[in-house]
């Protein structure tokens, strides 16, 4: 004769001396009567594998006490409305809520049958699976959305998500930061197999211990850096919209493999004022060279040069054409097929007149008291908004 037996309780207390998940009850079939209950699970192996979700207090749930068994086990728990929903505890708005649909709220929205699956804690931390889908009508695609999401209890989400529209793996910080990783979505914001990186914070890519790569392959397109921060909403002071490269050890390099490469610095904006591109070296002994097999070219409203020395050598001619030349100091030039077309002017009345050509022939002008302005080149010094020191964060 079977004597097993099937009833309702009432999960009264979870604590366990015996740390086995073991908890008390109030059976039903028994009147009401506490008895302890041990914890049965789907799955459990002779390792650390099992799945293991005990009951809440206050949990309605379904034991048994086997034929010839004094013990009383756990066979799973039931969505029968918990007494503090009952008083309108957990009723938002007035409504009343299945208790399904607590865990689930779109459990039904798709045809009105249950097409998701869920696994939670009581703070809504767990793991939802969704296979819906709405035919559509006739010639119109129907509703899809085929997804698995991984949820902490605070809205720190792992989606996956197989739907036309996004087709996406999501990683969602919950504080406006996420990483999407897309196949191939229907969606004008997602690009086919691309990865989005969206922070309201920092980002930062530390490599402590090789070498980080950037590469666009043969297949691809461009590589782009741009800042567009105007620093409105860090207030007066802080440093912003500017694009920083540094190097701590060697070179900081930019080459182009092109057949006809071009390497661009220019400071675009046509409406601009006081834009300044420096070169500049700060230790001794230090160079700037222009180097080309072709042609150097400067075009500008005014050419400024200082230096302790200038020298400058042409293997043909140096020809110069402007309406005066002024000199200050002493000229002693051998000057070899040299052109000057326009006037030379040192010392009073004194002046070489256009069109002077000389042919190996030395010429020695001797200014004693010169009666022209010194030359003012107007050598900026124009520091980055981080002076000398550079970038100092790392």
């Amino acid at each position: 004769m079977n004597n097993t037996t099937i009833s309702l309780a009432v999960v009264e207390d979870v604590a366990d001396s015996e740390r086995n998940g073991g908890f008390s009850a109030s059976i039903t079939s028994l009147g009401g009567a506490v008895r302890p209950v041990t914890y049965v699970s789907p799955y459990v192996s002779n390792s650390e594998g099992a799945f293991i979700a005990i009951p809440e207090e206050g949990t309605t749930i379904l034991v048994c006490k086997p034929d010839e068994n004094s013990s009383w086990y756990f066979l799973g728990a039931t969505f029968i409305p918990e007494p503090g929903q009952a008083e309108g505890g957990a009723i938002p708005d007035g409504k009343y809520v299945e208790p399904v649909e607590r865990v689930l709220p779109d459990l039904y929205r798709s045809r009105g049958v249950p097409m998701q699956m869920a696994m939670k804690s009581p703070t809504g931390a767990g793991i939802m699976m969704s296979e819906e889908y709405t035919p559509g009508a006739s010639g119109e695609p129907g509703y899809f959305n085929n997804e698995a999401e991984i949820t902490a209890s605070i809205n720190k989400k792992i989606k996956l998500i197989e739907s036309p529209g996004i087709d996406s793996i999501i990683l969602d910080s919950g504080n406006n930061s996420t990483i999407t990783l897309s196949n191939d979505p229907k969606a004008e914001s997602l690009a086919h197999g691309s990865v989005q990186i969206e922070t309201l914070g920092p980002q930062k890519y530390l490599n402590t211990g090789s070498q980080t790569d950037l590469v666009v392959g043969e297949g691809g397109r461009e590589l782009q850096l741009l800042n567009k921060g105007n620093g409105v909403a860090w207030g007066d002071g802080a440093i912003c919209g500017n694009v920083n490269i540094q190097s701590y050890k060697k070179d900081v390099n930019i080459f182009t493999k092109a057949e006809e490469g071009r390497i661009f610095i220019e400071c675009l904006n046509g409406g601009g004022s006081n834009q300044v591109i420096e070169i500049q070296t700060n230790g001794e002994g230090g160079a700037i060279r222009i180097k080309t097999n072709g042609k150097v070219d400067i075009e500008a409203s005014e050419v400024g040069v200082q230096a302790n020395s200038i020298d400058v050598k042409a293997n043909t001619a140096i020809n110069m054409d402007a309406p005066t030349i002024n000199l200050n100091g002493v000229v002693n030039a051998p000057l070899v097929n040299a052109a000057f077309n326009g006037n030379i002017t040192g010392t009073a009345g004194y002046a070489v007149t256009a069109g002077l050509a000389v042919v190996g022939t030395p010429i020695v002008v001797t200014v004693p008291a010169p009666v022209v302005p010194p030359a003012d080149p107007g050598i900026g010094n124009t520091e980055s908004y981080y002076g000398n020191d550079g970038v100092t964060t790392y």
